[in-house]
């Protein structure tokens, strides 16, 4: 058995590809269709956020169920898988719970540091957890990564300031306003977690006119009297969007709410006046074709990078040693690993001596007739000594798996490894020949 995570994020896939796959309920529908009782995959956790994608799947056939994954995010992007196979990422094993540690750290964010991703990394466990997607693979690794965020944000300076990425939205509006937004109108399209963090971010600029829009005018309403502003229903965009100075749209539409046709209308009736759009949102908010207008400055997720740079680099420092911390947590997650190849053997031998304890026990009860007290002293010097007996053995098994039996994952074949496992697993297949057992199929090394 194998864990791997193959996904897209915002290192090396643009947005125009990201917004392809945002449909997190298709996804988990097609690649965790397979489940504990059988098939390719059987464990899986889907992570969708603005700036990734990522499957995190444990199988005993990992290459199959890397095809699968990809089959299934074709499916959901509607692209041949040869268009968006360059923006792959895979990690395998021991990489995978590196690349999910600093992932749910902010270590791999687009803003470092930033706080939202531990909980939308907590969220998606919780929905494999509600569907029954989750073993004892993922709740192990889950609960290992989240000591180890839990471990940066309290040991390190990392988070301390943290920015978001509707917080970097603010900035960029900042500077392509010339520093302040005092003299702007500013239009917040949205009304949910992110767009919440930007209207946050936006009183304390004090603009000179804040209003929201979203869909459901009741939740506009709510956030726009928690920050001051004023709300108004979607269906008076056009209205709303010649008034502007500058939009931040962070609304969860799959498809875009600011058409070419719609702000082209709108231009018309505005004038030379320079029209700011930043888009947050992922499927994007506003038509790429925006950019051909005149007067018109669109930009979109991807260009926060110009922002955040700056933040990036004074986080370094923290950033290396919240690498020590991931390192550590990974080590220790390796061990239970290790612990867990060897438990098919040790349960194996275990349960054989038992069985052999109990028989030769009820053997020689029948030929005698012992009393109640007499019994139960047998039964207790039994048990005692087969716990003697197990001792060495079972410890032999220990060391077996501290001798890098369990740094294989595969249970047959090459270890995939740059160590060398193979003391280990010729320990602990001489005492599996010794003892004459075998572990349960599907389990692993060991």
């Amino acid at each position: 058995m194998e864990f791997l995570i193959i996904g897209v994020s915002h290192h090396q896939t643009p947005v125009a590809v990201r917004e392809k796959f945002a449909s997190m309920e298709e996804t988990e529908r097609l690649v965790c269709k397979s489940g504990p009782e059988g098939g390719t995959i059987r464990e899986s956790l889907v992570l969708s956020t603005c700036n990734r994608l990522e499957i995190l799947a444990v199988s005993p056939q990992p290459d199959e169920a890397g095809r699968e994954i990809l089959e299934s995010l074709s499916t959901v992007s509607g692209l041949a898988i040869d268009e968006f196979l360059p923006y792959i990422n895979e990690y395998r094993n021991i990489e995978a719970a590196r690349h999910l540690f600093r992932v749910a750290s902010s270590l791999d964010s687009l803003v470092l540091g930033e706080p939202q991703i531990l909980g939308q990394v907590k969220e998606a466990f919780r929905q494999s957890l509600r569907e029954g997607r989750a073993g004892i693979i993922i709740n192990k690794l889950m609960h290992k990564c989240f000591r180890a965020a839990k471990r940066v944000r309290s040991e390190t300076s990392l988070a301390g300031g943290a920015v978001s990425v509707a917080s970097a939205a603010v900035s960029l509006a900042r500077a392509l306003g010339g520093g302040s937004l005092s003299d702007s109108s500013v239009l917040l399209l949205g009304a949910g977690p992110m767009a919440a963090l930007a209207a946050a971010h936006l009183r304390r600029r004090t603009p000179a006119a804040l209003t929201i829009m979203n869909r459901g005018l009741e939740k506009a309403k709510t956030l726009a009297a928690k920050h001051g502003a004023q709300a108004r229903p979607w269906d008076e965009l056009s209205p709303a969007v010649l008034e502007a100075d500058l939009i931040i749209a962070a609304t969860g539409a799959s498809s875009p709410v600011l058409s070419f046709e719609t702000i082209g209308k709108t231009l018309a009736l505005r004038g030379p006046r320079p029209l700011y759009i930043i888009d947050i949102g992922v499927p994007r908010n506003a038509s790429h074709d925006l950019k051909k207008l005149d007067n018109v400055i669109l930009r979109n997720i991807d260009d926060l990078n110009e922002v955040v740079w700056e933040s990036r680099a004074a986080r370094q420092e923290a950033a290396m040693r919240a690498e020590g911390i991931i390192d550590e947590e990974v080590e220790k997650f390796s061990q239970w690993l290790k612990s867990l190849s060897a438990r098919p053997t040790v349960s194996a031998l275990t349960r054989k001596a038992e069985r052999i304890r109990r028989m030769e026990l009820a053997r020689t009860l029948s030929q005698h007739d012992f009393d109640d007290s007499q019994k139960a002293a047998l039964e207790a010097m039994t048990g005692a000594l087969v716990r003697r007996l197990l001792h060495d053995p079972l410890a032999f098994i220990k060391d077996a798996t501290g001798a890098g039996a369990a740094e294989c994952l595969r249970p047959d074949g090459p270890c995939d490894h740059s160590g060398d496992c193979s003391p280990g697993r010729d320990r602990l297949a001489t005492i599996r020949r010794a003892f004459k057992i075998e572990p349960e199929d599907g389990q692993f090394c060991g």
